[in-house]
């Protein structure tokens, strides 16, 4: 089985389990640290595409991706920042995913292009946003190739017990990728109560194979919808606001979300914290080869 060298899997759970926004404000907050990133984006709805800033349909529509994988050509990125390049999904992402099903050798395929890339020496981590579990064939492709996962929740029943199936899937997958933890997303700063009782459940579903990250990550509803529609990362829309005195705030009629700067503050702090966690395993499987 190959593993994607310096991957990091982001996904497993439902639709609107904050994947998407969980892979791409890391990603825009390691490239504009100074890291290579590579984001690939395995959903045929593309959002993790639009949230870079790219329209699909001008960017082969995850055409380049299929003829990768299928044909061995070699992956084509689009640049989104600097720093940052995306593998961009689209209609063409389905027809891949539908081809995998039924092919020999499915996963080392996929792999094949992405260990090309990192081989090349362009970039320094692939971060992999997965479609909603069960479909997609390419999310399955990720989990057996990628060598860590990041896995967000949030508190709610439904959230809850998607964690005690992931962690039951994880003891029965045929791959060695490692969970990094689990990223308890958009639970009111207010709500300690619900942010101590979420993190105690999450503790007792993984025991013995990983723990929550401390870092927890707000419920700020306005601030992902304005930055998405300025076309800009979480901390790129913090940044701008910086910039926007109050008399000009009044007299364009321009509202910051009030907690904008704590949300970009949280995901820098996550982005730090999965940054020590990603080194302690590799200190830990350096030392068991």
């Amino acid at each position: 089985m190959h593993t994607i060298p310096n991957s990091v899997v982001v996904g497993i759970g439902k639709g609107g389990s904050c994947k998407t926004t969980l892979a791409t404000q890391l990603s825009g907050i390691w490239a504009s640290e100074g890291k290579r990133i590579l984001l690939a984006d395995l959903d045929m709805q593309a959002s993790a595409t639009k949230v870079a800033g790219l329209d699909p349909l001008q960017h082969g529509d995850g055409r380049h991706l299929m003829d990768a994988v299928l044909y061995g050509d070699e992956l084509r990125t689009v640049q989104a920042r600097d720093n940052l390049d995306v593998v961009v999904a689209g209609r063409h992402t389905k027809g891949l995913s539908n081809h995998l099903v039924t092919a020999n050798g499915a996963a080392e395929s996929f792999a094949l292009p992405f260990e090309k890339l990192m081989t090349s020496g362009r970039f320094d981590r692939i971060v992999f946003d997965l479609p909603p579990s069960g479909s997609s064939r390419l999310a399955d492709m990720a989990m057996q190739t990628g060598k860590y996962l990041l896995v967000p929740t949030s508190s709610g029943v439904d959230n809850i017990e998607g964690l005690r199936v992931l962690a039951a899937e994880l003891e029965e997958l045929e791959s060695d990728i490692l969970l990094l933890g689990v990223v308890m997303m958009k639970i009111s700063a207010a709500a300690h109560r619900k942010r101590a009782e979420t993190r105690s459940e999450v503790s007792e579903i993984l025991a013995g194979v990983a723990d929550p990250f401390q870092t927890v990550i707000r419920d700020a509803g306005a601030a992902y919808d304005d930055s998405r529609k300025a076309g800009l990362f979480l901390h790129e829309y913090a940044q701008w606001a910086a910039t926007i005195s109050v008399t000009n705030q009044i007299q364009g009629k321009i509202k910051i979300p009030a907690n904008l700067n704590d949300l970009a503050r949280e995901f820098y702090e996550l982005a730090d914290e999965v940054d020590d966690r990603i080194a302690t395993a590799e200190r830990l499987l350096e030392g068991v080869q």
